[in-house]
């Protein structure tokens, strides 16, 4: 079997993007929208004990709040075909990854399906089972060439998304004391996989301002920090901690 007909038997896991960048787009859209008009002055908005949800769009007048509200909502919305796409194309790349690293011989039959639970892929499946056996290295090829399109695609959606929290946050408050106390113990008490995320955060919030990484993120200071990774840490920590509650 040639490499195009190969490549030809797998068109849903083509890399091409199907749709506009709605990241970017609402990313450009709150940036507009707070460009518009001055904060309103910070000692207006000293309420600490408010909840996240009210926290943000604190430093902004009620219409541009409402107006902020309403693009975060429309963004979440036309987001969900884009990421129900993305999560496509991993699970096809699961599916390929798994059966090139199988051997010929041990390849699942019709009745041991590698992803049972998801009948939409089982004519890829048949079709990458019939090639992994005629041309096993071709398969791994193919997984290579797709595996790093894809990881291209979610950095380039991550790097969007990052750029548009942080634009979100700059509407907040500033943090008191008090709550940059909670939030350093909050941070501490998190799991280990967790604090994986913490260090991204702030290793991205740095490399945008140009600014040295510290040898251990975990011992910032928080009275030295900006507003902006104040609140995106409060935000990532408040989500954990939901997320412990449902699965609870």
């Amino acid at each position: 079997m040639s490499k195009r007909a190969a490549e030809e038997m797998t068109p849903s896991l083509e890399s091409t993007r199907t749709g506009p960048d709605f990241f970017g787009y609402y990313r450009t859209q709150v940036e507009e929208l707070l460009s518009q008009e001055e904060k309103i002055p910070h000692h207006k908005h000293v309420d600490t004990k408010k909840s996240s949800t009210e926290i943000i769009g604190a430093e902004l007048s009620d219409l541009k709040n409402e107006k902020l509200n309403a693009l975060l909502r429309q963004c979440v919305r036309d987001s969900i075909p884009e990421v129900d796409e993305m999560q496509s194309r991993v699970d096809s790349m699961l599916l390929m990854s798994q059966l090139s690293n199988k051997k010929p011989s041990t390849l699942p039959t019709n009745a041991e399906s590698v992803i049972p639970e998801d009948p939409s892929f089982k004519e890829v499946e048949d079709d990458l089972q019939l090639l992994m056996k005629s041309d096993p290295a071709l398969v791994k090829e193919i997984v290579g060439k797709h595996s790093s399109d894809l990881l291209a695609r979610l950095n380039e959606t991550q790097q969007q998304l990052e750029k548009l929290l942080d634009n979100v946050v700059t509407t907040c408050r500033p943090m008191s004391r008090g709550e940059k106390r909670d939030l350093q113990k909050s941070i501490k008490e998190l799991p280990a996989k967790n604090l994986e995320r913490v260090a991204g955060i702030i290793k991205n919030h740095y490399v945008a301002l140009g600014k040295e990484m510290p040898d251990d993120v975990f011992v910032i200071n928080m009275e030295e920090e900006d507003n902006i990774l104040l609140w995106r840490l409060h935000y990532f920590v408040a989500a954990v901690k939901s997320a412990r509650k449902l699965a609870s």
